[in-house]
């Protein structure tokens, strides 16, 4: 009778062991995750080779940019200073995604925006980026990624991913917002 207590007594310890080591194990893409650093409007973040400063934010129900471009619509307005911090190679703000829920917004690329500017070691540049809405997200909370893309197709550098919490509710909707014009950081 001994015994089989023991036994029963043995598979219990070793099932909630089995149980606790899968709680503590890391998903299966866990290693390729980016570590992001956290950014604030107004202050400087950097990472390993991406430095960017959010300067405004702000939704619009209009856009337009410097050439004559516009779209009406529920927009986010992003505007900020990039650069890289160690090299040139590969470095664009290919990666802008907001993230509202579960569901990813990509900036746009229509109009004068900074999606896809090129990023200069050490020197800023400046710009918008734009992420066309639907209108029953701008109750919610944000999160704005922006990183450096990866050698790989899809692949984002891990190390220089940085991102921004916006409170969309707390943000007043402008009836018409112009991008700025991407240019070398004032």
């Amino acid at each position: 009778m001994k015994k089989h207590v023991l036994i029963w007594l043995a598979t219990v310890a070793l099932l909630v062991c089995a149980w606790g080591v899968s709680k503590a194990t890391l998903p299966d893409d866990a290693p390729n995750a980016p570590f992001p650093t956290v950014a604030k409007i107004g202050e400087e973040a950097s990472t390993r080779n991406l430095v960017a400063t959010v300067t405004d934010v702000r939704l619009a129900d209009r856009v337009t940019d410097a050439k004559g471009w516009s779209a009406d619509g529920t927009w986010l307005v992003v505007d900020l200073e990039a650069a890289t911090g160690v090299t040139q190679d590969l470095s664009s703000s290919r990666l802008a995604e907001l993230t509202i829920g579960d569901r990813t917004f990509s900036a746009t690329d229509r109009g004068t925006t900074f999606a896809a500017e090129r990023l200069v070691t050490g020197v800023p540049r400046s710009g918008s980026l734009a992420f066309e809405l639907p209108d029953d997200v701008t109750g919610d909370r944000a999160t704005l990624r922006l990183g450096v893309p990866g050698s790989g197709v899809g692949e984002v550098v891990r190390d220089a991913v940085i991102d921004l919490p916006i409170d969309l509710a707390a943000l007043p909707v402008e009836a018409e917002v112009l991008l700025d014009e991407n240019g070398w950081a004032q």
